[in-house]
């Protein structure tokens, strides 16, 4: 599983820390991208997002 800071987590693929997730805990798998901002905006800067979301992502399919 990997953590919504992917840049800066220590997530599944940390195995000395976390380690892998048993495959009785998953529940299903991701298929749309629901929400994304900029690199450089944090989800609590609200003010900033009319120009850091990345409208072309929305809703769209993960592969």
């Amino acid at each position: 599983m990997m953590g919504d800071n992917r840049d800066n987590s220590q997530d599944s693929r940390v195995s000395s820390v976390v380690g892998y997730v048993p495959l009785e805990n998953f529940v299903g798998r991701a298929e749309r991208l629901f929400f994304s901002l900029d690199d450089d905006t944090a989800a609590w800067e609200i003010w900033k997002w009319p120009f850091a979301i990345r409208y072309d992502r929305l809703f769209s399919t993960i592969k």
